[in-house]
Order: C-alpha cells, then sequence, then structure tokens
C-alpha cells in the first residue's frame, strides 16, 4: 500500500536567507525520505551581498502561495511546517489550513522591538532609521536593509494570540532554546494548553551539538 507523500515547507527568520545561516538546511538534510521546501522570504542582491527584508503581512502572502502551490501539486501529501524565530510570526500570521503538524524553533513570544534595534545599532556602519529604510551591519559581512513598514508592523504584532489561534486550527509545537541570546528568557504565560512546549539546551540557533538534539526532537515529533 502506498502511503502519503511526506512535505515540510521551512520559514526562516529575520533577515537571513532561506537557509536559515545553516539551520533551516541542516533540519532539512535530516529528513532524508522527505521533500523539504526552502524559500526566501526577503529580497536578494547577489552583486552587492545586501538583503532587504520584506514587510511580515507580504511575507505571510508569500508563505500562503508556497503552500497552496504545494498542495495543489501534491494533492494527498502530509504537509508539515517548521518555522524559525520571527518565521514563526509569518506562519502565524498566514493562518494556514489543513497543515499536519507545525514545529516552531525559538520564537518570538512578545512584540518588542527594541532588543532587535539594540542588537545591531552599536555595529559599525549600522543606521537605525524607524521612519525610512535601517541599514544593518551582520556579522558575516553582508548588509540587511529594513523599510519602516517592518517595524511598525513587527510592534503592533502580539504572537501570544496568533500562536493561540494557530492551535486551534492544527497541532503546534513550541520548543525553545535555554540559552537563547538573542530572544533571552522566553516567557510562556498566555499560551493555550494545548500547545506543546518543549525546552532544550541550546543558542538561539542551536549551534554545536545542540543541533543534533534538536533535529532529532522534530524527527520524534514528526516522523516517529
Amino acid at each position: 500500500m502506498e502511503t502519503n507523500k511526506h512535505i515540510i515547507i521551512f520559514s526562516h527568520g529575520f533577515g537571513t536567507r532561506k537557509d536559515d545561516r545553516g539551520l533551516l538546511t541542516d533540519i532539512a538534510d535530516g529528513f532524508s525520505e522527505t521533500q523539504s521546501i526552502l524559500f526566501d522570504y526577503n529580497g536578494v542582491d547577489e552583486k552587492e551581498n545586501i538583503l532587504t527584508v520584506r514587510p511580515l503581512s507580504q511575507q505571510a502572502r508569500m508563505l500562503n502561495e508556497v503552500i497552496g502551490k504545494t498542495r495543489f501539486e501534491n494533492e494527498n501529501a502530509t504537509i508539515d511546517i517548521i518555522g524559525h524565530s520571527q518565521g514563526c510570526l509569518a506562519i502565524a500570521l498566514a493562518k494556514p489550513i489543513g497543515i499536519h503538524k507545525i514545529v516552531f524553533v525559538a520564537p518570538s513570544l512578545d512584540n518588542n522591538i527594541e532588543n532587535t534595534i539594540n542588537m545591531f545599532k552599536g555595529r559599525p556602519g549600522a543606521d537605525i532609521n524607524l521612519s525610512g529604510v535601517s541599514k544593518l551591519a551582520r556579522k558575516d559581512g553582508t548588509v540587511t536593509l529594513v523599510p519602516s513598514l517592518f517595524w511598525v508592523e513587527r510592534k503592533q504584532i502580539d504572537p501570544i494570540p496568533l500562536y493561540n489561534e494557530l492551535s486551534s486550527k492544527t497541532d503546534l509545537i513550541i520548543i525553545n532554546a535555554k540559552q537563547d541570546e538573542i530572544l533571552g528568557h522566553t516567557e510562556t504565560q498566555g499560551l493555550d494548553k494545548k500547545i506543546e512546549i518543549l525546552e532544550i539546551d541550546g543558542n538561539h540557533q542551536f549551534s554545536g551539538e545542540a543541533r543534533k538534539v534538536l533535529i532529532n526532537e522534530i524527527k520524534n515529533l514528526l516522523i516517529n
């Protein structure tokens, strides 16, 4: 008896490419018998090494387009979604239906944009302009441009109610990083009891050995 095709769609974080600096591609590689779909939310100028962040409302529309195309081309497939960091907000805003399971990895749990801004504004070459276009210098030498609309939308988004609403439509699992240097201590107060919450060791990117543990946890959630 032929089993249904299994597809995982990935939703990357803030100011990164579809590989999420290696995190999402490593997770995808852990699912060798599963079709993985990774795509870029942001505009990329390869020549100048510049990435332009799109507003979260646009990211949500892009995700829904990917889901729709995937479902059209794979009518009977089982579809899961894995999001990292602010990629989880794009998923919640998209409000996808008919998804088997959704896994949030180190998701944003509040609407505080100050932590993100403060992390970048002290770096050489950074120019924070909340009413125009902010220029963020990355540690890898790339530049991220952020339009004001992104900050406006981000500050208005309260993640907890969105996550609770999403959990009423599909199984939602949150995996928090115990040593998250980007988000700090994650407060889960207010999350619906239907949401499964796991806490595992690791930084925001689950670097080193923590990544192997993360991948095994996700495999247990989705295929075991």
